[in-house]
């Protein structure tokens, strides 16, 4: 079951008329199912490349793409150049998503809940939605169409989830926000396109997310929260951020879009975390740290740019000698 309305019968002149391409020369005629990330297109599908390190293998048999990253792909393939790719990205996107109507929301079956479940007569559950047993759901809350939410789940108040799939015993606490489209955007002009967000948010089995936290959803990929993570209030991970098991998450942290974060990854209060960053496994970042490198399996860091904590320790203590 989908978050979101694919739009039927886009064709290859659609794509034409909709982007700014060079030189097209395909049958406009040709139907495309979606517009989709490289490495789950099928032949039918449109897909895009728009970095070089991003692995260029795909089934698709269509793929827009810039010029210098053409060479990346064979004769076979119907290669799509664009003048400017991030916004044709963001175009087509629209092109090819939107939100599901009121209609289209009716038109879903009752949600299904669990036994031994509370649910307060103050909050809201869409339709469409599959939640297990002794579910507790506390004031002012809303679970948006379609979720599913698994067993021994508590959502306290004021808290909004929607386009999430949440596993069993976990725990978001009072006034955190699930599942809104991320920070994705691309300028025409003097305009802003928004990228619509195809993504989802996927948190699995005992995780605990603290109060005013903000996890968005992915836009071609999914956001991601690994088992048994601990996330302290007023945290804020953005679209197609992937952190991984047992990690511990300190207040008023920040990760930019697809950063991607090991398992055992311990991050102190008010860290700020650059997009695709790597952190690998077993990492310790002090409080107050600014990422933008990635960082080493076991390496503890602290500083902004972040380092190495003694070679931190050891420039901090001749700057105090110098002053």
């Amino acid at each position: 079951m989908s978050f979101y309305h694919l739009k039927p019968d886009i064709t290859l002149g659609h794509i034409n008329t909709t982007c700014n391409l060079k030189d097209f020369e395909f049958d406009q005629k040709i139907v495309l199912n979606s517009f989709i990330k490289s490495s789950i297109a099928s032949k039918n599908d449109i897909t895009f490349y728009n970095n070089q390190k991003y692995n260029s293998v795909t089934h698709a048999d269509t793929i827009i793409t810039t010029e210098r990253l053409a060479k990346n792909f064979d004769h076979s393939k119907k290669i799509l150049i664009s003048k400017n790719i991030d916004l044709d990205i963001a175009k087509l996107s629209n092109l090819f998503y939107r939100d599901k109507n009121y209609d289209e929301i009716l038109s879903l079956n009752n949600s299904i809940i669990g036994e031994n479940s509370i649910i307060s007569n103050k909050s809201f559950i869409d339709r469409g939605c599959v939640i297990g047993s002794k579910f507790e759901l506390d004031h002012y809350s809303s679970i948006g169409h379609s979720c599913i939410i698994g067993n021994n789940v508590t959502i306290g108040k004021n808290v909004s989830i929607t386009n999430a799939i949440i596993g069993d015993n976990v725990t978001i606490s009072d006034g955190s926000k699930i599942g809104q489209p991320g920070f994705g955007f691309v300028y025409d002009n003097k305009k802003i396109v928004k990228i619509y967000h195809i993504g989802r948010v996927i948190i699995q089995n005992d995780v605990n997310i603290g109060s005013n936290c903000t996890i968005d959803r992915g836009s071609f990929s999914d956001t991601f929260i690994g088992e048994s993570t601990n996330i302290d209030n007023l945290v804020h991970i953005a679209h197609n951020v992937s952190i991984g098991n047992c990690c511990v998450i300190a207040g008023q942290c920040g990760f930019a879009g697809s950063a991607e974060i090991g398992n055992f990854v311990h991050i102190g209060g008010q860290t700020g975390i650059a997009g695709h960053i790597k952190i690998s496994d077993n990492a310790r970042i002090a409080a107050k740290s600014g990422i933008i490198r990635d960082i080493h399996i076991g390496e503890t860091v602290m500083g902004y740019p972040a380092i190495s904590v003694s070679k931190y320790l050891k420039n901090y203590k001749k700057t105090m000698i110098d002053s």
